[in-house]
């Protein structure tokens, strides 16, 4: 096996699509912002090449595959300026099997690979907990879905792999010492510290956190309390505890901060700064302040759901996050609610009711209402972190993607098939176009044989009916010899009538019509 070929073993993944990403600028903080494009079609040995060569693509992968399994994932580190080498000494003397490689920006990408395919939700939850012990809590996770929802058109999220141009670039796995190393040492590190399933299911970081402290509390927390909050995160880590105690002790807990302040503040805090914490804690409005320090390091949202006394009340038992775009006409947003995938359109994200019905219809169940202000907050955050992600827009040129495709055999099946000269001859399977209004007509089962046919089988019904009304159909009732049937009604396709000259062969200076 070459060494392309191993490579490309190593980062197995979605196989009917990847991903890109070309540079536009570098950031004042070194984080290189540009556009992300998503290509539907199987990954060559030539694209290998290229990415490896530098002389083509940039090649992302997405780690989840047909089955939502996975062979590898990886913590991005997002942090700049990062010293690769006392975080490689760390997650040594950790003992993990981690792979660290520098990212694009001069982040890190701590990859975990596995012999075999493994469920992503079990990948997905390692590296959280791998994340939070390290202290880059909050960081981005691949792979960031548990599940893909293919049906409605979405391959998730890619991640821009190392080694693009692999002799001169500035994507390298770093070595135990700290050196860069060579992609043929890359591969060596990868045999190294591979894991089987077994051995990932034992992955256990540093000591255990005791059972006894902060009971089913933010894991957050846990780890903070068993190690001390020093200077310079006590205030608030002081409130962070204090949150949890009004949930977990509702009667005594002004009591329980004084004991918590001296038993896990390393110093404990005066008693006037504590009584100033107790006093801010007594507002109706307390919630845990996930994105600020001490406890923002060390987040594992997907588990902080699960406890009693974690985050799950504040957001109404739903995890919303890792907002994504694809620039179609209109545009598709997909959000991951609780790791798994919801398409929506403009209005579902605007809109709460809307929201939660999507909800209903594609996860089988429904969050509950939080106040508008709340609601409105939250989607501003996600547009904002959307933003800020090189590859949450993603540019879907319309003839490449499946909506693109959708809609070229639509207007085959309109245009340029054997068409109905009145409106009864839709029985005989046509569709027919009133010249007048200049809109056609056709029966949906008509059109899905014709998909058929032509092996389109990505849309269900209720996705073409969805993609119809976006090009301004609508499904009604007409009499067709004097009983009603249902048919949609699109605006027409324009007639494109093409002029190409014809081949001289020295007979005539003829030019056809098409």
């Amino acid at each position: 096996m070459s060494t392309t070929e191993k490579f490309a073993a190593i980062f197995d993944g979605l196989r009917l699509a990847y991903g890109t990403f070309k540079i536009d600028k570098k950031q004042l903080n070194g984080k290189s912002t540009g556009r992300a494009a998503i290509i539907r079609e199987p990954r060559s040995t030539e694209l290998w090449e290229g990415h490896l060569s530098g002389k083509g693509r940039a090649v992302g992968i997405i780690p989840i595959n047909e089955e939502n399994k996975c062979v590898w994932g990886c913590i991005d580190v997002d942090q700049y300026p990062l010293d690769h080498k006392v975080l490689v000494k760390k997650i040594r003397k950790l003992k993990l099997p981690l792979v660290i490689c520098r990212s694009k920006s001069g982040g890190a990408h701590c990859f975990l690979f596995s012999t075999e395919w493994i469920d992503a939700e079990d990948m997905q939850k390692t590296l959280q907990q791998i994340s939070a012990a390290l202290g880059y809590g909050g960081s981005e996770v691949f792979p960031k879905q548990i599940k893909l929802n293919l049906d409605r058109d979405d391959v998730g999220n890619f991640l821009n792999l190392p080694y693009f141009d692999a002799e001169s670039g500035l994507r390298y796995a770093i070595k135990d010492d700290g050196t860069g190393a060579t992609l043929d040492e890359f591969i060596e590190l990868y045999e190294k510290y591979k894991q089987t399933p077994e051995q990932l299911s034992k992955i256990r970081i540093g000591e255990n956190i005791k059972e006894d402290i902060l009971v089913d509390g933010p894991p957050c927390l846990q780890i903070l309390a068993r190690k001390k909050i020093s200077e310079g995160g006590r205030n608030n880590g002081l409130f962070n505890l204090g949150v949890y105690l009004r949930k977990a002790y509702p009667d005594t807990w002004e009591t329980e901060i004084q004991v918590y302040n001296t038993n896990y503040l390393e110093p404990p805090l005066p008693l006037g700064e504590v009584n100033i914490v107790a006093k801010q804690l007594q507002k109706k409005d307390y919630a845990y302040k996930c994105s600020d320090s001490p406890i923002n390091a060390h987040c594992n949202k997907t588990l902080c759901l699960t406890r009693r006394h974690g985050i799950g009340a504040a957001i109404q038992g739903a995890m919303i996050a890792n907002l994504r775009k694809y620039n179609s006409v209109p545009p598709v947003w997909f959000v991951d609610v609780n790791s798994e995938p919801l398409e929506l359109d403009t209005d579902a994200l605007q809109n709460q009711t809307t929201f939660q019905k999507a909800c209903m219809e594609q996860l089988n169940f429904m969050p509950q209402s939080v106040n508008r202000n709340i609601w409105e907050t939250r989607i501003s955050s996600l547009l904002r972190e959307m933003r800020e992600n090189e590859s949450a827009i993603i540019e879907v040129p319309e003839d490449a993607s499946i909506t693109g495709q959708f809609y070229d055999h639509l207007e085959e099946f309109c245009s340029h098939l054997q068409q109905a000269q009145d409106k009864e001859e839709i029985l005989l399977k046509r569709p027919w176009t009133d010249e007048e209004e200049n809109v056609t007509y056709f029966r949906l089962k008509d059109f899905e044989n014709h998909l058929k046919k032509h092996r389109f089988f990505e849309y269900k019904t209720y996705k073409m009916a969805q993609r119809l009304r976006d090009r301004g159909g609508e499904s009604k009732l007409i009499k067709i010899k004097g009983r009603p049937v249902r048919v949609w009604k699109i605006p027409a396709f324009v007639n494109k009538e093409v002029t190409v000259s014809a081949p001289d062969f020295g007979i005539n200076d003829k030019k056809e019509v098409f």
